[in-house]
C-alpha cells in the first residue's frame, strides 16, 4: 500500500480523504474526512527535522551536526514542531493576540510586555 499523501503533488494544497474501503467486505464510505493525527500537519522541513531529532535520540548537539546547522536553528525547528503537533498552540495564540492588539493600538508597549511576561 502506498504512503498517504498530506499535500497535493501539483499545487501543494492540503488533501482530504474522500473514500474509505474495507479490504475484507468491500464496503465503501464516501465523504470528506480529515487525515488522522497531528503528524499530518508537519511540512517536509519539520518532518525531516523530527526524523533526525529522533535518530539523534533528542541530542541537540548531534542534531546540529547531522543537519549542519546552529543551535538556535535546532531550537527554532523544535519549537515549530511542537506548535505544529499542538503542544504550544495556546501560548503562541496568546502571544499573537497580544501582538495583534499592540499593533492595533488597543494596548501600549508596557501593557503588552506585562501580559507576555505574565503568560510565562
Amino acid at each position: 500500500m502506498k504512503k498517504t499523501l498530506s499535500e497535493c503533488p501539483v499545487c501543494s494544497g492540503s488533501l482530504v480523504v474522500s473514500r474509505y474501503t474495507c479490504h475484507h467486505c468491500q464496503t465503501e464510505i464516501s465523504g470528506k474526512f480529515e487525515l488522522p493525527g497531528p503528524q499530518w500537519q508537519l511540512d517536509q522541513e519539520l518532518m525531516n527535522f523530527l526524523k533526525v531529532f529522533i535518530f539523534a535520540e533528542g541530542n541537540i548537539k548531534q542534531s546540529e551536526k547531522l543537519l549542519n546547522c546552529s543551535y538556535p536553528k535546532i531550537k527554532n525547528l523544535l519549537k515549530k514542531t511542537k506548535v505544529a503537533l499542538g503542544f504550544e498552540e495556546k501560548s503562541v495564540q496568546n502571544e499573537n493576540s497580544v501582538i495583534s492588539r499592540l499593533e492595533k493600538g488597543e494596548i501600549d508597549v508596557d501593557e503588552a510586555l506585562a501580559q507576555l511576561k505574565a503568560k510565562d
